[in-house]
């Protein structure tokens, strides 16, 4: 229980200072970063459809 109230503190800000590191903070470079993500996403979901 301990080591799970630990996680639950310790994960979630690791993960924001993280995120924080690897996305740049230039609002252009974050909208690249946003296509990118939906054109991968949407690649995905049309092959995934196309196996089936």
């Amino acid at each position: 229980m301990v080591a799970i109230a630990v996680g639950l503190t310790i994960v979630p800000p690791g993960t924001i200072l993280f995120i924080q590191a690897v996305v740049p903070q230039d609002s252009e470079h974050k909208r690249d970063l946003w296509l990118a993500l939906i054109q991968f996403l949407e690649r995905r979901r049309r092959t995934s459809r196309n196996r089936r």
